[in-house]
């Protein structure tokens, strides 16, 4: 976005994201995998706030090029696609499970006058509308959950990535993860040591890893120490 540092993960939404912590578990968890209803820009808000620093994170990990067409899984509303746009003449489109958010996203983008360049669709990335090799970076930030297995969507995102291609995954530590209410309610929980060698089964090289620690606000909430990890893989060639 044009206004890409920290505060572009803000909005002016008038929706009461305090609303946030009336949601018993099982609500919260319903909104975070598929935002909808009067509560969806709320959801939003709450994640951009609850996830800023990962987010910033991992885009910083994947380092987007000059030119490159960058795929982001599971955007909400596009609140960090400027930050993915910062490289002079690279492209961005988000692929949104919630039409909510397919139109706060485009609504968003186009405020911010990047609808030029970038977009966000209505898809799932089991099944991506995209040819063979055409995206060049990709990025899923706490998304990995929502995945009953880690084969079919990783294979599909090898399946789009060019050789050589990027992808960068965060998602919590299984441990801390289930130090959350809501994850009890249709979250999959996956170790780094179940990541790590999906990636490699499906067409990925590991090249990096870090570890994200901070102390800060939940979806839920609460004020807590989070841990993440941060993956980034390479798309084999062949």
């Amino acid at each position: 976005m044009v206004n890409s540092g920290p505060a572009a993960a803000t909005s002016d939404c008038p929706c009461n994201t305090d609303e946030m912590t009336l949601l018993d578990a099982p609500k919260l968890a319903a909104q975070l995998r598929h935002p909808h209803g009067e509560a969806a820009l709320a959801v939003a808000e709450s994640m951009n706030r609850s996830n800023g620093a990962l987010n910033q994170a991992a885009i910083a990990l994947l380092a987007t090029a000059p030119g490159e067409h960058v795929l982001e899984i599971g955007p909400g509303n596009a609140a960090f696609a400027g930050q993915l746009l910062r490289a002079p003449g690279s492209r961005y489109l988000g692929i949104e499970v919630s039409q909510a958010m397919v139109q706060a996203g485009n609504a968003r983008l186009a405020a911010d006058g990047l609808r030029d360049r970038a977009s966000v669709q209505h898809g799932d990335v089991h099944a991506l509308d995209l040819p063979d090799a055409s995206v060049d970076a990709a990025l899923a930030v706490n998304l990995l959950y929502f995945w009953p297995q880690l084969s079919p969507p990783l294979c599909e995102l090898a399946r789009v990535l060019r050789p050589g291609g990027r992808l960068c995954l965060a998602f919590g530590d299984a441990a801390f993860m289930r130090t959350l209410p809501f994850t009890a309610h249709g979250f999959h929980l996956y170790s780094l040591g179940e990541v790590e060698p999906a990636l490699r089964n499906n067409g990925f090289s590991v090249c990096g890893w870090r570890a994200h620690r901070e102390h800060g606000t939940s979806n839920d909430g609460r004020t807590l120490d989070k841990h993440f990890h941060l993956l980034l893989a390479r798309r084999s060639a062949g």
